[in-house]
């Protein structure tokens, strides 16, 4: 057993607990000292990577003071998870959350009030509730402790606006010790939680982000059946595994793929109804050699230790990101695999995604202008979209920032009632899915052919017996085959303008969009350095996260050791092919540094905006791809590329400069570009 210093105090009592309620005998490495840290008073800010143990640093204080410890915690499947498990514990637990109807929510506060919980799990949002917040200042927190704390720091990767006000609900209901805890968090953030939480003088705990078990590496594929590819072959390798892509999309292509390729292969996502998930992540938990392919949706909560490889088929938006979720594999200590499958247009894709996440005015102020012509919208977000003229990603960040604001005010959904009609193909259609021949005939039983009648879908569940997930598939099945018609329920909320003036006079300030936006732009630059780096990865990671005298080497990482993916059956050859070198046409080159072609186009973009001229004025594409080969650091280098010239040297030289030797400093080299030839003048006799 593990031996603590004798001096730290209320080590006995917390080890008594340890084991009385959760039944361990040996704390994981930091956990004593955070827990004495929370018993003794101190506000204390912990920092433990993914699977370190920080619930236990809340939950176990929890049960040795007397009254209730609030955990606020950003997922609602979190919440049950853990109180799913403390409850199986016999310990006292509870949430309140928006899945809750109104007559769960109120008993809940009562029992509350009454001291029948140690721990009560709310999402940030609860507190714009003024009766919750009376509640609790009536009852009284003895310990306030703020999961993934992260999200309340304006340079955290996840921030959420809602995390921003918990200063002023800590001020309020004034807990005699509050406990920030989080997988990820770099210096700056940190002093951001503190700041934000208005903390004076907490004890920190930031240590053990090396995972020396992980072996890191970057492989650089060709395109999606590249990265199909290679997912095959981690599987391959044996042992449980996780896939994660950044698009529902992509999950599902990429589990296709490998189901057929004879992988056992869960799919997860959050467009998946709440049954199919859970059916989903048990599934992975008891299954020894399972692969979920998944968004990241999948991994809060998911204590699995013998996951073997964690793959990413899509560049996350930040390294925070990235390292939270490859921290899900070798949990047991051991061997264990984090693959980044990068192709840069997967970064195009995540700075489209960053952009509509952060729409411009004129989308805010097109969509204003379709709302306020009607009393309530309810046509749904799609409509909306086409009416405003913009993608629905960018209609849903746009009325956050309205309904944060104050300006719009979303109603209930829609009672879920479909509408049905069979088609006179349907008592002749045989459909070759089980699930949809169940439900047809079903259909045929109880509707009269031709006439529109509704319904919804837990009827039709009971009548089948089929989920709500099995049944939509029929339906589009059937549909598909001509057997019936579906009028689908509106399914979003209604959507009310709080006022008729025009946009220009709503007094909306966008300014934080703006650098919230510029925020995501930079960790997805950090992200995209860590994919192009040539020095040791892990070196890379400990440093990002403030972690002084790093070893310059680690043995252990692709540029330390070599690739173990080129290792893998069918990946040798067309890793091999996409690193080849292309022959230079003069002046023309197909290889060069896309690191610094992002960069170029970024800074093209935003001296286009501020120019009022198109980028191509400034540079077009062929000449900023010769930059990003040539990587000049001076005017020698720099006129030598295709389309520059002396003016553009003087007008645009240094910035090109900055940029060029900020990729040199990425290890990335230059490649020769051949002397564009003078142009020679033809005479005039020579002409004709």
């Amino acid at each position: 057993m593990r031996r603590m210093p004798v001096a730290l105090p209320y080590f006995e009592q917390a080890q008594e607990g340890l084991v009385r309620h959760f039944g361990l005998t040996e704390f994981r490495p930091g956990q004593a000292q955070v827990i004495s840290s929370v018993l003794s008073g101190r506000n204390t800010v912990v920092v433990m990577p993914t699977g370190a143990g920080k619930s236990l640093c809340y939950q176990l204080p929890a049960l040795l003071l007397s009254g209730v410890t609030l955990v606020i915690s950003p997922l609602i499947a979190l919440m049950k998870d853990q109180v799913e498990q403390l409850t199986g514990r016999g310990i006292p637990a509870t949430f309140i959350n928006s899945s809750l109807s109104d007559m769960e929510r109120a008993d809940r506060i009562r029992r509350m009030r009454a001291g029948e919980y140690k721990l009560v799990y709310v999402a940030p949002e609860r507190f714009r509730s003024p009766s919750f917040l009376d509640a609790l200042a009536q009852v009284g927190v003895e310990l306030l402790a703020v999961d993934e704390a992260h999200c309340i720091s304006q340079w955290g990767h996840d921030f959420r606006p809602d995390y921003a006000q918990l200063g002023q609900v800590r001020k309020r209901l004034r807990p005699p010790r509050t406990v920030a805890l989080t997988a990820t968090a770099t210096p700056e953030v940190r002093d951001d939680i503190i700041r934000s939480l208005l903390m004076k003088d907490p004890q920190v705990f930031a240590e053990g982000f090396d995972r020396p078990n992980l072996f890191l590496e970057v492989f650089e594929v060709g395109g999606d059946e590249d990265k199909r590819r290679a997912c095959a072959g981690l599987a391959s390798l044996g042992g449980s595994g996780i896939i994660y892509c950044s698009t529902r999309k992509s999950a599902e292509n990429t589990h296709s793929s490998l189901l057929e390729r004879g992988v056992n292969a869960i799919l997860y996502h959050a467009g998946m109804d709440d049954d199919a998930r859970r059916r989903a992540q048990d599934e992975f938990m008891s299954a020894k050699e399972a692969v979920a392919v998944a968004t990241n949706a999948f991994g809060m909560g998911i204590d699995k230790p013998d996951i073997r490889f964690v793959a990413h088929a899509n560049i996350p938006k930040a390294v925070e990101a990235y390292y939270q979720e490859i921290g899900r594999a070798g949990r047991d200590r051991g061997p264990a695999f984090a693959a980044l499958l990068f192709n840069h247009a997967d970064v195009y894709t995540q700075e489209r995604l960053i952009e509509s996440n952060h729409p411009s005015e004129a989308v805010i102020s097109d969509m204003w202008n379709v709302l306020r012509s009607v009393p309530e919208y309810d046509k749904g977000l799609h409509v909306l979209a086409a009416q405003a003229g913009a993608s629905e990603f960018e209609i849903s960040a746009a009325l956050r920032i309205l309904e944060r604001e104050g300006k719009v005010e979303r109603g209930s959904r829609g009672e879920g009632e479909y509408g049905i009609t069979l088609t006179e193909k349907a008592s002749a259609t045989q459909p070759h899915a089980p699930d949809a021949r169940r439900l047809l005939a079903s259909l045929l039983e109880t509707f009269p052919v031709g006439r529109s009648a509704t319904t919804e879908l837990p009827i039709l569940a009971r009548r089948t017996g089929l989920s709500s997930e099995e049944i939509q598939h029929a339906l589009k099945l059937l549909e598909r085959a001509g057997a019936l018609r579906v009028r689908r329920p509106f399914s979003g909320r209604t959507i009310r303008a709080l006022s008729q003036v025009p946009f220009r006079e709503l007094g909306v300030d966008l300014s934080k969009v703006r650098e919230q936006e510029r925020r995501s732009m930079l960790h997805l630059k950090r992200m995209t350095d860590y994919a192009y780096t040539k020095r040791c990865r892990r070196a890379f990671i400990l440093q990002y996260f403030g972690q002084q005298d790093v070893e310059p080497t680690c043995g252990n990482c692709d540029t330390c050791a070599g690739s173990r993916m080129r290792r893998l059956e069918g990946l040798a050859r067309s890793s091999t092919a996409s690193r080849a070198t292309p022959t230079l046409a003069p002046g023309r080159p197909e290889g060069y540094s896309e690191l610094a072609a992002t960069e170029l186009r970024r800074w093209r973009k935003e001296l286009a905006r501020e120019l009022e001229v198109p980028p191509f004025i400034i540079f077009n594409d062929e000449t900023l791809r010769g930059l990003a080969a040539a990587l000049p650091i001076d005017r020698e280098s720099f006129l030598t590329v295709k389309g520059t010239g002396e003016s553009r040297w003087e007008r645009f030289g240094p910035k090109v400069v900055e940029i060029c030797l900020m990729a040199r400093a990425a290890g990335h080299e230059p490649i020769a570009v051949a002397p564009v030839p003078p142009r020679v003048r033809k005479s005039r006799s020579a002409r004709h």
